[in-house]
């Protein structure tokens, strides 16, 4: 075979003799997803096994990202894998499966130094197992299994007498996936032999260390790990910031008993990562970047994780998981109350309204920092309720004025980032406002601009218009039914013919938008009136409707036309500025 070229210009290009041989381990992070490669996907590396001895080609697998941990100079590189697992997993058991095969050809020799060199690292790691892979709680016993598969050969558990090997602790299932692929790869080197005999193996194992390639990316920041692999197009699923911030609150435990680290996971981690889930919603992995924020304003969302590694440097012991799930945790309640529109703070009436306005508004994540701040002192009485529902108000304004007037989100995280510090951790409803309006690049629409774009801009269509309808609906005492509202046009989008007698195609295009055409119907009353004449919809409006404000529309008016439109953008502007008065 000839000797293998780099397929790449990278210099970190490594064979996977050099990848496998090296001071270092490849960890799966404890809770990390198992090991789940399809026969199909194993048939696929035999052929490029076979192509790569046969036609004498070299064989690229693709990157794998790590994130590089070492305790101290005279310990391995602990390699966290990112992306990687399935091809480390597969490779690794594969060389298991070629000492396997030596060891019943009676080539006991070659098969121990292929032991030696690529499964296990032969003195104390200062970690409970020595392999050179240490897999996902789900696996382990699998892999463990594979060792003792290897070790049943007795001329070769003899010839490995003085050979130090500590196993994983045993967790997960003794078969599976892992297992049956091991199987798998056994029995594809039989067949080898089948076609070649020793010679065969030799050349199967020089295919996969010599031939066989992969780019490994160690990232400093292991945040960074996802970009790229979203960038690589890889077909597995990525780790999360949360699934990082998980995996390094549990290696300040790595070294315990897997049933000390599954009661700690049990009692503490759990309960914090499933109270995220609310209403068929996933906050889980929203909350890390404004949670960062409050620590520390100037974080940009790719520093997050490094920066709470670093508050975390010095928690350790075996309550170090404890300890740090307890600081993530002081902000939870507040976070889901604002994501989620809930009341886990127990703040009173008026608050809560404030809060789930905000949340029915869809207020931007910029905004969190702030407002999970707030609600933290107000629950605390660091700030007194009135105060905070002064501060509510001119922040729902502020917000509200700006989407009603088509300005974007952006620029709103330079506003919120700094505004608890810039208000002294004591914000009013002057120091809110004197602080936002210091942000000249954002705007905080006037009076006269916010009628104007109540009366005359095309609503339909915006993420806040909903949130007005109701907002109208409940100031006229409506009862706030569970159900999402649709929004009807009453002069229709597509009209009748009938409609055009009342309405030029002209004023159509101009008017049918506008906040003042827009009511709240049910999803079924919406799709059966569709382009229907107005006479034909004010009867279900006025008795079938489970909004106040439809009904007391078709109530009010037996026509519907330009000047009845306009009167009602009027109405509407006059109401929207009362509400929202700042």
């Amino acid at each position: 075979m000839q000797n293998r070229n780099r397929l790449t210009s990278s210099s970190d290009e490594t064979e996977i003799a050099s990848l496998m041989s090296s001071d270092s381990i490849f960890t799966i992070p404890y809770f990390q997803r198992k090991y789940k490669w399809s026969a199909k996907r194993l048939k696929q590396l035999n052929g490029d096994i076979l192509n790569v001895i046969d036609e004498t080609v070299m064989h690229f697998l693709g990157a794998i990202i790590v994130h590089g941990r070492r305790s101290n100079p005279s310990a391995p590189v602990i390699y966290e894998v990112i992306d990687g697992q399935q091809r480390i997993t597969t490779l690794f058991i594969y060389l298991a499966a070629i000492v396997k095969t030596l060891c019943e050809l009676k080539e006991v020799n070659e098969a121990k130094v292929l032991f030696l060199k690529y499964l296990i690292i032969n003195r104390d790691t200062g970690h409970i197992p020595n392999l050179r892979l240490h897999s996902c709680k789900e696996d382990r016993a699998q892999l463990n299994r594979v060792f003792e598969d290897l070790y049943s050969n007795q001329a070769f558990k003899k010839a490995l007498d003085n050979v130090y090997i500590k196993y994983m602790p045993e967790t997960g299932s003794r078969s599976g996936i892992l297992w049956n692929n091991y199987r798998f790869a056994i029995r594809f080197m039989k067949e080898q032999v089948g076609q070649g005999g020793i010679q065969r193996i030799k050349d199967v194992y020089t295919a996969i260390l010599s031939s066989m390639s992969v780019v490994q990316i160690d990232v400093y920041d292991a945040t960074n790990g996802p970009k790229i692999f979203d960038s690589l197009n890889s077909r597995q699923e990525p780790m999360t910031i949360g699934d990082l911030i998980r995996n390094e609150i549990f290696s300040r435990i790595a070294c315990e008993t897997p049933e000390v680290v599954d009661d700690i996971y049990e009692r503490h981690w759990l309960p914090f990562y499933k109270k995220f889930k609310q209403d068929e919603k996933e906050l889980f992995d929203l909350y890390f970047f404004p949670y960062g924020l409050i620590h520390n304003p100037n974080l940009r969302k790719s520093e997050v994780y490094n920066a709470l590694c670093e508050e975390w440097k010095n928690i350790k012991g075996i309550n170090a998981p404890e300890k740090i799930i307890q600081s993530l945790s002081e902000y939870q309640n507040a976070f889901i109350d604002i994501a989620c529109g809930k009341n886990f703070q127990n703040q009173i009436k008026k608050v809560r309204r404030l809060f789930r306005n905000l949340y029915d508004l869809g207020t931007p994540i910029s905004v969190y920092p702030f407002l999970m701040n707030l609600s933290n002192a107000i629950k605390d009485n660091v700030l007194s309720e009135n105060e905070a529902i002064k501060v509510l108000e001119v922040v729902e304004s502020f917000l509200v004025r700006r989407a009603v007037c088509g300005h974007e989100p952006t620029g709103l995280h330079a506003v919120f980032k700094k505004l608890w510090v810039d208000c002294n951790k004591k914000p009013t409803l002057d120091s809110v406002k004197a602080q936002i309006k210091t942000h000249k690049t954002v705007a905080w629409p006037t009076t006269g601009e916010f009628k104007e774009a109540i009366e005359r801009r095309s609503l339909y269509g915006s993420s806040i218009t909903r949130y007005l309808i109701l907002e109208y609906d409940r100031s006229l005492g409506g009862d706030q039914p569970d159900n999402v509202p649709w929004i009807e046009h009453i002069l229709p989008d597509s009209p009748e013919k009938s409609w055009f007698k009342i309405f030029t195609k002209k004023q159509h295009e101009e008017m049918k938008d506008l906040l003042a055409n827009l009511l709240p119907l049910s999803e079924v009353m919406n799709k059966s009136l569709s382009n229907k004449s107005y006479k034909n919809k004010r009867t279900k409006y006025l008795n079938d409707s489970m909004f106040k404000s439809t009904r007391e529309f078709a109530n009010r008016r037996n026509d519907w036309t330009p000047e009845l439109l306009k009167k009602r953008s009027k109405e509407l502007s006059e109401w929207a500025t009362s509400r929202w008065i700042y």
